[in-house]
């Protein structure tokens, strides 16, 4: 009997994993925000309508629809995307200085993230080496999707305590990774070959999130920054709990049986 409850407890894990990969994990972009025009263009949203009703103009939405599966947001993937289009899409933080301290001057970049499964969330930012992309990346995760009239000029670590001084509304900070710095998240780790910075978010539920990405660096440019941003959700890594209770169940039961 008590193999037979591990075997359910076991089948029944397994069947929830499963049910959560049912769909395709894929990013959508928003041709109206990464034409190659120099502009931001703030909504409306023009990619599988996801009900983001934010002025922040979003560039792409990632809907991870179940665990393992890597969701990468690039220039390359953009084009592939809408490679008949005929338009062309860029992926980057336009006209990023590298200066926090000069909000005006850092366009971020916004995603979207729609995890529809509830876990761990690793997000990785790098410098885009196809495009020889010297980026320098800093980006913060926030609960939520901007229901503000906000606009992009900004630093990507803006005040956790008032996302409002972006003008964004709806969202609460979660946690932030640099090229020099990291909160509220484990295995952070930064390449300085490759211009990456990721960090894992842990225990988040199934819901929306923003991802603000801009430039962490001290030296200004006046040109777009591309960048490749990958995006992965893992379970809480739970089962060995699930294993110890049900033994201690078990054992339990077996002192009950022979105190009878």
């Amino acid at each position: 009997m008590i193999q037979f409850k591990k075997l359910a407890i076991a089948g029944a894990i397994s069947a929830s994993l499963m049910g959560a990969t049912a769909a395709e994990a894929h990013v959508s972009y928003n041709r109206n925000d990464i034409l190659k025009n120099g502009n931001a263009l703030a909504g409306p949203w023009s990619a599988g309508a996801p009900a983001y009703t934010g002025n922040l103009p979003a560039t792409w939405i990632a809907n991870v629809h179940h665990y393992d599966e890597t969701l990468v947001v690039s220039t390359a993937n953009a084009d592939t995307t809408y490679a008949n289009s005929g338009a062309p899409l860029i992926i980057e933080t336009f006209n990023n200085k590298w200066n926090p301290a000069n909000s005006w001057g850092n366009a971020l970049d916004f995603g979207l993230i729609n995890l529809e499964v509830a876990g761990n969330l690793t997000i990785k930012v790098e410098a885009d080496a196809a495009l020889n992309s010297t980026f320098l990346p800093g980006f913060t995760l926030w609960q939520g999707w901007d229901q503000g009239t906000g606009n992009r000029h900004g630093s990507w670590n803006a005040d956790p305590t008032n996302p409002g001084n972006r003008g964004a509304t709806g969202i609460s900070y979660l946690g932030h990774a640099s090229t020099n710095s990291s909160d509220n998240g484990i295995d952070y780790t930064y390449d300085a070959i490759s211009h990456a910075v990721q960090i894992t978010f842990t225990g988040l539920a199934a819901g929306n999130y923003s991802l603000w990405i801009g430039g962490n660096g001290t030296g200004n440019t006046s040109v777009g920054q591309q960048y490749v941003a990958s995006i992965t959700a893992a379970p809480v890594p739970v089962p060995g709990a699930v294993w110890l209770f049900g033994s201690a169940l078990a054992a339990i039961a077996g002192i009950r049986r022979r105190k009878v």
